[in-house]
């Protein structure tokens, strides 16, 4: 990855690291598109209850990282492996697994327009669970107050919200089923004045220790 920064907060000690397993491994992966080089053999670890984040200028490769851990890009050389499983050996069930225990915010939120606040956080729990429908109510609106939403925010839409709301919303959709990982992709573009980088920074370290998340 080009001009990329790795930001680490909360760095495991270093004879821990060397006996646990990574949360995220990835080995020697290069990521093309045409004639250009995105990710050239980038190797990095992620160890529990870190917060690894990327500084850089668009276009270095952030999102297609991220992007790339998730499956979602084609690599050309490398090895990528999420809580001890090599992402290319998973079967369908093995997969589903692995999926039910991350969370996902993207860039601009990737709410459903048309669907409101709680039922765009019942979208994970539909797919994954079988839950009554007061169940997921409860447990959409749990989560609507861990980030930091007001109660009546459920019954809103996303064109009813504002770009931090939306963000708020968003995250409250990737919480939705306790993930281990929670990925954040450019996590503090869009937000309102009244909710800064900083306020959303601490909401993010906050959970990560409530929570017990590792952030990407």
């Amino acid at each position: 990855m080009e001009n990329g920064i790795d930001h680490r907060s909360q760095p495991q000690d270093e004879d821990i690291r060397q006996t646990a397993v990574p949360m995220i491994s990835v080995r020697d992966v290069t990521v093309s598109f045409g004639r250009q080089t995105v990710l050239d053999k980038l190797s990095l670890e992620i160890y529990r209850g870190e917060v690894l984040g990327f500084i850089g200028p668009s276009g270095s490769g952030k999102s297609v990282l991220m992007r790339t851990i998730l499956g979602l890009n084609k690599r050309q050389t490398g090895e990528i492996e999420i809580l001890g499983r090599n992402i290319d050996q998973l079967n369908e069930l093995e997969k589903m697994s692995i999926d039910m225990r991350m969370g996902v915010l993207f860039q601009h939120g990737a709410l459903f327009s048309a669907l409101n606040v709680l039922e765009n956080i019942q979208v994970p729990m539909r797919e994954y669970l079988d839950l009554s429908p007061k169940l997921m109510d409860e447990l959409a609106r749990l989560k609507i107050d861990l980030v930091g939403l007001k109660p009546d925010t459920a019954e809103k839409f996303p064109s009813e919200l504002s770009g931090g709301m939306i963000k708020r919303a968003a995250l409250a959709r990737a919480l939705a089923l306790d993930p281990d990982i929670l990925f954040l992709d450019e996590p503090t573009s869009g937000l309102d004045p009244p909710i800064g980088a900083a306020e959303f920074d601490d909401l993010i370290a906050n959970l990560r220790d409530t929570m017990g998340l590792t952030v990407y």
